[in-house]
């Protein structure tokens, strides 16, 4: 039985957000970028191309009607063969409501945008990322190594294409 075989198979219902949430002001606002909106339990989920998320995001925090001046969490996903994403969870206090943001990437030579101007507390979790995953955040101002050796870059240890080490 192969790995793949022993994941429980879950069935995922995709529910569109109700009319008039944050995903119409996003729509609204930004009606050249592609994007795909599902309500999630807590946030909507937005689900953008790469190359599109700094544009989204700069509106996420500069937008007077969205004001999403707090990043609660960036990270990194590995969707094998499907690419990477790189997941942000804003919220706004002012609005008291919170978007996440998917941006898909390839998974060779992932490429995005840093969005350390915007947020100040990206900056630790890009360079956590790029660590994990391989990630480079483009105008980071300073991506070196957080959590790993200056100089093992050949090997992400959360990319599901890295070999685990047997056990002992």
């Amino acid at each position: 039985m192969s790995p793949e075989d022993r994941r429980p198979q879950a069935t995922q219902q995709v529910v569109a957000p109700p009319e008039g949430s944050i995903a119409d002001t996003f729509a609204r606002l930004l009606p050249g970028i592609e994007m795909q909106a599902i309500q999630g339990v807590r946030d909507v989920l937005l689900i953008v191309d790469g190359k599109d998320a700094r544009r989204l995001l700069e509106t996420a925090r500069n937008e007077p009607s969205l004001a999403c001046d707090f990043l609660r969490d960036l990270c990194g996903v590995d969707f094998e063969a499907n690419g990477l994403e790189v997941v942000y969870q804003l919220f706004s206090y002012e609005h008291r409501h919170g978007v996440t943001i998917r941006a898909k990437l390839p998974g060779q030579d992932p490429k995005i945008a840093s969005v350390c101007d915007l947020w100040q507390g990206a900056n630790w979790h890009e360079r956590e990322c790029r660590d994990m995953f391989g990630i480079v955040f483009e105008g980071h101002p300073n991506l070196v190594p957080l959590l790993l050796p200056d100089d093992m870059l050949d090997h992400f240890p959360l990319r599901k294409d890295n070999p685990l080490a047997p056990l002992l």
